[in-house]
């Protein structure tokens, strides 16, 4: 299903918790999933529920390795053929339950940097948390900024300030 207008910007929180995260975050170009910490047959089953096919998903953003974050990932990787980024270290910390995937679908994605996917410009940035190297990201559309921060122990006045300027 297509967006209904030119230029909106739409988030949908699939799951969130310490059983499963997963985002949706869909522009009229680009359809992203910020990590899969589901079975991949929840995250269809939640993506059906917002009237969306896991088939139209372009990329996969993966935030650090932990199971709530990546327990679907392999499955849909294999299944779907997505695009994955993460950054370098999370890549080597991925546990072994993703099983493989295929080395071009897999890319770096390091924090601190800024990558367009389509039509939406993403900078990724670290957070502090118990794990390799976790990032979280910040997604810029059409003049509107929504920003994804969760575990994390400590908000310094950088994040501070990036979350100043989030719609």
């Amino acid at each position: 299903m297509a967006l209904d207008t030119k230029n909106e910007f739409r988030v949908s929180m699939l799951a969130s918790g310490s059983s499963g995260n997963c985002t949706f975050i869909e522009t009229p170009k680009q359809k992203i999933l910020v990590d899969c910490g589901l079975s991949g047959k929840k995250i269809q089953e939640s993506m059906n529920k917002i009237g969306r096919d896991l088939a139209e998903v372009d990329t996969i953003l993966v935030t650090h390795e932990h199971r709530d974050h990546v327990h679907g990932l392999g499955v849909l990787a294999r299944k779907y053929g997505m695009n994955l980024y993460a950054n370098e270290a999370t890549w080597k910390a991925m546990p072994t339950s993703v099983g493989k995937i295929k080395t071009e679908q897999k890319h770096v994605f390091e924090m601190g940097e800024l990558k367009t996917f389509g039509d939406i410009d993403v900078q990724s940035y670290g957070v502090s948390h118990d794990a390799a190297a976790p990032q979280f990201y910040s997604f810029h559309f059409e003049g509107k900024q929504f920003v994804m921060l969760t575990d994390t122990g400590y908000v310094s006045d950088r994040l501070r300030a990036l979350l100043r300027n989030a719609d």
